[in-house]
């Protein structure tokens, strides 16, 4: 088998693509998200003395123990270490290779960065967002509750956002094979086993780096854990609207219908029908069939099985 023919070549360089992404119309959510990490991070060295705009966007307790205000649950994961460029590099191409999906391949001709599978195309750009600001949250506030009794400690960084997108990562694709270093294949579930124990080893005080915030990275991958399981596997979306009242009173209260209310009736229910699948339609066309939940996807198997049978029953 040739270097070629390997899972971790993205792309052969004949023009051909051997993983098909699906991409989302218009502009990337992941790449607004490092663009807007980089001007910060920019910004904070170049217009404000002090780090000031770092400092006041970091994730802060104050000499009480009470955080300084409540933004910076979520601005924390958008400023770094001003005096460290490895810090916002790593975290930006980390969420650039899996998010998406800018990865590392090999062919006849050598070494080249393509795009393949990623998170983002997976979920759609509004879904990938609202997870990736979701785990951003959460991992803020289990750094908080694990430090109340410690006066003026810091968090800082997009990790626990990162570390949320590439364990979301390994589970929807755990036999992709990534060159890890550019020279070692390696599963992707060996590379999140890997990130996650060594997290947990530096959490427990066994490794070295006691300036980062483990509790932030475990909080981001048993998110992406349990994301993955309860909406992606399930088919359902931290961005489905919920369903109007007045269709959960329509379907529990009782009512008696008459001969000449069915018509209606069945008339509203092909509307419903119809709209729903307007709008999975459209989804179709920003995400692709990947990027569809199981339910959208068993909803339009259904509508082309109803839409069969009128057609027979119109021959």
């Amino acid at each position: 088998m040739g270097l070629q023919d390997r899972d971790y070549t993205q792309q052969d360089y004949s023009g051909g693509k051997k993983h098909r992404s699906r991409h989302t119309n218009g502009r990337s959510a992941t790449g607004t998200l490092i663009m807007i990490n980089f001007v910060l991070w920019f910004a904070n060295g170049l217009l404000f003395a002090n780090n000031s705009l770092t400092g006041q966007l970091l994730l802060r307790m104050d000499y009480a123990g009470y955080l300084a205000s409540c933004y910076r649950f979520l601005t924390y994961g958008f400023v770094h270490d001003p005096y460290s460029w490895t810090h916002i590099l790593f975290n930006m191409f980390a969420l650039l290779m899996f998010g998406y999906g800018m990865m590392l391949g090999v062919g006849p001709g050598g070494f080249r960065f393509v795009r393949g599978e990623n998170v983002e195309s997976r979920l759609g750009r509004r879904e990938f967002l609202a997870f990736y600001l979701l785990t951003i949250l959460v991992g803020g506030f289990v750094f908080t509750l694990s430090n109340l009794d410690l006066s003026q400690v810091r968090c800082l960084g997009a990790s626990g956002g990162v570390c949320g997108v590439v364990i979301l990562y390994a589970w929807m694709f755990p036999r992709k094979t990534l060159l890890l270093w550019g020279i070692l294949p390696m599963p992707m579930w060996a590379l999140g086993v890997l990130l996650v124990g060594m997290d947990a080893l530096g959490a427990a005080g066994l490794t070295m780096g006691g300036r980062v915030a483990y509790s932030v990275h475990l909080t981001g991958a048993a998110f992406g854990t349990l994301y993955y399981f309860l909406f992606f596997k399930s088919g359902k979306r931290l961005t489905d609207r919920p369903r109007s009242s007045s269709n959960s009173k329509r379907k529990t209260k009782l009512q008696i219908h008459t001969p000449e209310d069915s018509p209606k009736d069945a008339s509203a229910a092909d509307d419903e029908f119809s709209q729903r699948l307007d709008e999975i339609l459209k989804r179709y066309g920003e995400v692709g069939e990947s990027g569809l939940t199981s339910e959208e996807r068993e909803f339009l198997q259904r509508a082309s099985r109803r839409f069969s049978e009128k057609t027979k029953k119109g021959n």
